[in-house]
Parts: C-alpha cells; sequence; structure tokens
C-alpha cells in the first residue's frame, strides 16, 4: 500500500477546513478542538471529514515511526477507520464520554488502543 502526500495534504486541509466551517478556527489551530464541539456540533457530513482528516494524519505518523512499513501499523489504522463498520458512530461516542479532551487526542487513543502505539 503507498499511500501518496496528496491524499494526506487532502485529507489535512479537509480536517482544517471542516475545523474552520464549525467556527473553531482558534481551538484548530491551537491543536484544542474539543471533543464536545465536533460531538456536538458538526454535522455528519463535517465529522466524517474531520474524522478522516485526523486517521490519515495518524496512519502517516505510523508510517514513518515504523521505517516507512505500511504493515502491519498504517494498515490497521486504516482498515479499523475505512473497512470496520460503525466506526464513525463509536467515534462519536467516545468524544461525547471524554468531551472535555481534545478531539484528536480522542481518536488517538482509540487508535492505539486498536492497533498498539
Amino acid at each position: 500500500m503507498q499511500i501518496g502526500t496528496s491524499r494526506l495534504a487532502a485529507g489535512l486541509f479537509t480536517a482544517l477546513a471542516m475545523s474552520l466551517t464549525a467556527g473553531t478556527a482558534s481551538h484548530a489551530l491551537d491543536g484544542g478542538l474539543g471533543a464536545d464541539v465536533v460531538a456536538s456540533k458538526m454535522t455528519p457530513k463535517q465529522k466524517n471529514a474531520y474524522f478522516a482528516g485526523v486517521v490519515e494524519g495518524l496512519a502517516y505518523a505510523r508510517y514513518i515511526k515504523d521505517g516507512k512499513k505500511t504493515d502491519p501499523g498504517m494498515k490497521c489504522i486504516l482498515d479499523w477507520y475505512y473497512e470496520s463498520e460503525g466506526t464513525a458512530q463509536k467515534i462519536t461516542l467516545a468524544l461525547a464520554k471524554f468531551e472535555t479532551y481534545p478531539a484528536n487526542a480522542v481518536i488517538a487513543a482509540m487508535v492505539a488502543k486498536q492497533c498498539g502505539d
């Protein structure tokens, strides 16, 4: 599996754009986009775009950490999000449960639980 820089950039840009659209520009830029904002104020379309951006970023970071190998780390992360049914709903529920945390940190914890560090 190869990941293109343009795919990663598109995902990260989309996540930032959705954050700005949700009226959380300052939080998006300081890394503090709260789980409560994502869970309660974003539309399903905005949430999916934000989730994909975070997941793609985490997958790429894992790819670099693993010496530019896609398997098993990066593949696990991408399969967890894109291939497992109900993942977006599980993320939304976790964000509502841990609403005082940054949204990206909640998603990162879910990824670590599923695919290791």
